[in-house]
Order: C-alpha cells, then sequence, then structure tokens
C-alpha cells in the first residue's frame, strides 16, 4: 500500500509541476505579448508627443516681394511661431512678425515665386523690370528673364552662420518661368511655370543628387497646338506623386512624378471631365486609414468666401474629388477690406490656416502710392478637423474655426504699398 500511495503521490506532483510549468510559460508569454503591446503604444505616445512638440515648434513664413524705386526689389522672409498664431490671447491682440530673411537690389528680378524644399525656402523664377503683377512686364522689350533661384535655410542648425543671407543656388533653371508653382516631392524639386513665356520646358525637375534641373514632358496646356492653350488663372493640388493641373479652360491633367518618363494624361473621371471650381493651390492631406483617399481644401480669395472640402480618390485612372463640406469663415474687420490674396496652410497635425495677405480696400481709402515705410496687416483664420471614414458622407467630417488672428509688420524703407505676396508655408 504504502509504495502505491507513494507512487501515486509522486504521480500528483508531476502533473502539478506539469501545469506549473505550463502556467509559468503561459504567463511568460502573455507577459511578453503585454510588454510588447505596452511598448508599442509607448513608442506611439512618444512619436505623436514628438511630432506635437514638433509642431508647436513650427513657424508661419510670410514671403514677400517689396518694390522699390528705380527697379529695385527685396525678397523679404517675415515669421511668427505657430503656438503664438494659436494661442488664446484676445481676438484684439495684433501679433507682430518678425523679419528672419532680406535680400534686395537691382539685379534680382520680380514676377518670382516660393516653394519648399526641406527645410529650405526657395525664390525662383521671374523676369526684369519688376512690375507688379509681372504680366505687363511679359510684353515688354526690355524683359530680361531670369532663371536663377535663390534658397533661404529656416533652420538655424544647416546655416554656416546665423544671419538672413538669401543666397542664390549654384543649380539655374534650364528655361525661365513666371510665378512658377515649386513643390517638393519624392525627394525631388518640380516646377512649373504660370504660363508659357518661351521655350518649351516650362516643366522641370531638380534632383539633389544629380546637382541640376531636367526637363520634363511639356504639358498640353502650354502647346500652341492645343486647345487649352490659353493663358487663364491655374488651379494645383498635390497628391501623393501626382500632380494635377486645370484651369477655366483646361480640364484636369495629371502627372505622375513616380512614372518620370510617362506623359501628363487627361483625367475624364476628374470634376466630370472639367476643370476643378476653384482656382490657385489646393491644401491635399493624407488620411491615415487609406493611403488612396485624401483630404483636400480649398480656398479662393476673390472668388469664393467658402471654404471648400472635398474627399479625393487616387485610385489610378478613377481620380476624382467628392465635397463633403462647404463652410463659412468667420469674418475678419471690415475696414481691412475684402480678400484679394490668400494660402491654406498646414500648421501640423488636424489643423490649418487661411492666410490672407492682401486685401480690396474702397478708392480713396488705400495707402498712398508714395515709397517709405508702410504698416501692413493680414489675417489668419485657423481652423481643426476631424474625419471618420466609417461614417456617411454627411456625417464623416467635422471642422471649427479658432478666432482670427490679425498679425502686422512693416515694410522696409523707401518700398511702395502693398508688397506682393508670394508665398507662406509652415516649417
Amino acid at each position: 500500500m504504502f509504495p502505491q500511495k507513494f507512487l501515486n503521490l509522486a504521480r500528483g506532483r508531476g502533473r502539478g509541476r506539469a501545469s506549473d510549468d505550463r502556467r509559468v510559460h503561459w504567463l511568460r508569454r502573455e507577459g511578453c505579448a503585454t510588454m510588447k503591446k505596452k511598448s508599442r503604444v509607448a513608442k506611439k505616445v512618444k512619436k505623436t508627443t514628438k511630432k506635437l512638440e514638433g509642431d508647436n515648434n513650427k513657424s508661419l513664413y510670410l514671403c514677400s516681394l517689396e518694390h522699390h524705386e528705380g527697379d529695385w526689389v527685396a525678397y523679404v522672409v517675415r515669421a511668427i511661431k505657430v503656438s503664438d498664431l494659436l494661442s488664446s490671447s484676445s481676438d484684439d491682440d495684433e501679433l507682430q512678425l518678425r523679419q528672419v530673411a532680406y535680400k534686395a537690389g537691382v539685379d534680382l528680378p520680380g514676377s518670382v515665386s516660393c516653394g519648399v524644399f526641406g527645410s529650405q525656402i526657395l525664390f525662383a523664377g521671374g523676369l526684369k523690370p519688376s512690375v507688379p503683377g509681372g504680366i505687363g512686364a511679359v510684353t515688354s522689350k526690355e524683359a530680361v528673364w531670369n532663371r536663377g533661384v535663390y534658397a533661404f535655410e529656416t533652420d538655424p542648425n544647416k546655416r554656416e552662420q546665423d544671419d538672413d543671407i538669401i543666397t542664390k543656388m549654384d543649380a539655374s533653371l534650364l528655361e525661365a518661368k513666371l510665378y512658377p508653382l515649386t513643390v517638393e516631392l519624392g525627394g525631388k524639386l518640380y516646377t512649373i511655370s504660370r504660363r508659357r513665356v518661351g521655350d518649351p520646358s516650362q516643366f522641370e525637375v531638380f534632383d539633389p543628387k544629380v546637382g541640376s534641373w531636367l526637363a520634363l514632358p511639356q504639358p498640353p496646356f502650354f502647346d500652341f497646338n492645343s486647345p487649352y492653350c490659353i493663358y487663364a488663372p491655374f488651379a494645383y493640388a498635390i497628391a501623393g506623386t501626382k500632380m494635377f493641373v486645370s484651369h477655366d479652360k483646361c480640364p484636369v491633367f495629371c502627372f505622375d512624378v513616380a512614372h518620370p518618363n510617362g506623359e501628363w494624361r487627361l483625367v475624364p473621371t476628374m470634376c466630370r471631365g472639367g476643370p476643378f471650381p476653384f482656382f490657385g493651390k489646393a491644401l491635399v492631406l493624407d488620411l491615415p486609414a487609406d493611403d488612396r483617399k485624401k483630404i483636400m481644401f480649398t480656398y479662393s480669395a476673390y472668388r469664393s468666401t467658402r471654404l471648400r472640402v472635398y474627399l479625393m480618390s487616387l485610385d489610378d485612372n478613377q481620380e476624382s474629388i467628392t465635397q463633403i463640406g462647404c463652410l463659412k469663415p468667420p469674418m475678419w474687420p471690415c475696414e481691412m477690406g475684402a480678400a484679394a490674396a490668400s494660402d491654406l496652410v498646414h500648421l501640423g497635425g488636424q489643423k490649418a490656416c487661411i492666410v490672407i495677405t492682401h486685401f480690396i480696400l474702397p478708392p480713396g481709402e488705400g495707402p498712398i502710392n508714395e515709397p517709405g515705410t508702410h504698416k501692413t496687416r493680414g489675417v489668419a483664420l485657423p481652423f481643426q478637423f476631424e474625419f471618420d471614414s466609417t461614417k456617411d458622407k454627411k456625417n464623416c467630417f467635422t471642422l471649427q474655426f479658432m478666432p482670427p488672428r490679425i498679425f502686422k509688420y512693416r515694410t522696409n524703407p523707401s518700398v511702395y504699398p502693398n508688397p506682393e505676396r508670394v508665398g507662406c508655408f509652415a516649417l
């Protein structure tokens, strides 16, 4: 009896140890899984926190072209912290822009526009004589086109010295451009003129690995044999690797930089085969849930007083937009006048901003057209939004405007009123 009882007891203890071993193994496995999950959550929180901190450290940069007497112009960059722009200060408090970069001289062209390449702000294209608006100078027999590109480094850690110098880049454009759209896509810089001004190379790319500009296929709206080659305000939307362009008399065409050997193609599914219902550059942002869909904002200063929101589909050869919102922004002081020029800027995360830098004033109420130092004002209309792809198109999108923020600055001495706005970015 005793030996059998002992043996039974031994078997029981064996089963207990096996059960304990399995439990320990289960605890270790589940513990590892829990730890891994916590680690992933912690990394995500850390990444989100780091991104939010990065967004809070951003500045809003306003780029201007100031006209002086005697065909003398200046490139000026002014800035304000995004955190100040979004602060809950009184609506009556005007924000002061600080000048962070300046370059002037008779050798600089007008009719330039700005773009961003990494942490650099670029001034590209243009011609002399420098005429506000640029169009009058295009037909002048004295017109001298410029192929230079000038850069300002916004990151102080990348500057050779802590100054406000705007320097000319080594590589020049192949051909001149008038107010070119300049955007970075896939680590390369693309520029396209807003009007054909000469030889075919109106669309180019800069590859930093090569260090030079290369010609790209000529857009159909710059082909003299095309019915779309008519001067009109353009509309642009940059989404993923695709560049969409149209104007009032031209349907939407697309160029995909992922296929640089490709051609511009008509997008019959976009806007029912017609042009975009806006002009200027739209703000297109990613949606985390779907790589093939984007959210697009448009605001055309003196064509519409509404912020329009679209859901963009990027399915190949089936690209389309569907309007999901039409909102009236808050008003700014009426004495500032009606909006004449504006930009849409992504501030980071789910925040963006309409920036209005030029206004139409009633006759006799504007500044006297004499050189001097002029007080200039603008308004920022920040907003935050949320998109939920699980809801229907009527309820998937919400947007809330924040209070308008008025900003001001004084032009440099001996400047004509109303400096040209040539770009606005958050970096």
